[in-house]
C-alpha cells in the first residue's frame, strides 16, 4: 500500500494498519523520507498529511497545501511542546512522527495493566472504548465488577485473548485495532 492510500484510509475512513493482538501496533501516518524528517522548504504529500493532522491534534488552522512554512514549523512546534519526550525545534523528526501517528491512530489507550480496583483517567478511557462498541458502562473512572465482566465479554470474542477481565497489553491492542475498523 502506498503511503498516501495509507494514510487516506486512516484519516479519512478510520481503517487501522494491519496488526494481531501480539504485535505492535504501528500508527505510523505516512513514510519518513530518507533523511528521517521533514522540515521548512519541503513540499509535497507528505506535508499535506502532517498539515492534516496537526489541524486534527492541535486545532492549528492550516492551509493544507503540502508547503511546510513557518505556519506548518509554528504548528509542529505547538505539538512538541505537548510531550515533555519531544525536542521543540519545529522539525518533523522521527520520534515527533510517532507521537503525532500514535495521537491520531489509537483510541488513546494508556500503556498501563487496568484491572479490577484500578481507578483514573486510563479506566475512564477503557470504559468509553468498551462502550463505543456497545457495552453500555458508566463512565466513572472505577473498574468495578461491571467493567471487568466487559472487559471478558470483549475477551471472549476473541480466541488469542485470555478472557480474565484484565486490560493487558494483547486485549489493549486488540481493542485499539477493533475501535478503528
Amino acid at each position: 500500500m502506498t503511503a498516501s492510500i495509507l494514510t487516506a484510509s486512516v484519516l479519512f475512513l478510520g481503517v487501522p494498519l494491519e496488526t494481531s493482538a501480539q504485535e505492535t501496533i504501528d500508527y505510523s501516518i505516512f513514510e519518513l523520507p530518507k533523511s528521517g524528517y521533514l522540515k521548512q522548504g519541503d513540499r509535497g504529500e507528505n506535508v499535506k498529511i502532517l498539515q492534516r493532522a496537526l489541524n486534527e491534534v492541535v486545532s492549528a488552522g492550516l492551509a493544507v497545501d503540502g508547503v511546510y512554512g513557518a505556519k506548518t514549523k509554528n504548528a509542529v512546534l505547538k505539538f512538541q511542546k505537548t510531550s515533555k519526550s519531544l525536542k521543540d525545534t519545529g522539525i518533523y523528526d522521527r520520534k515527533t512522527h510517532e507521537a503525532l501517528s500514535e495521537k491520531i491512530n489509537s483510541y488513546g489507550f494508556a500503556k498501563v495493566v487496568l484491572k479490577e480496583g484500578s481507578r483514573g483517567e486510563a479506566v475512564r478511557t477503557l470504559q468509553k472504548g468498551l462502550n463505543e462498541l456497545g457495552y453500555g458502562l458508566k463512565v466513572d473512572g472505577h473498574f468495578g465488577s461491571k467493567t471487568k465482566a466487559a472487559v471478558i465479554k470483549f475477551q471472549k470474542r476473541y480466541p488469542e485473548l485470555t478472557p480474565n477481565g484484565i486490560f493487558d497489553e494483547k486485549t489493549r491492542n486488540l481493542l485499539d485495532k477493533v475501535l478503528h475498523d
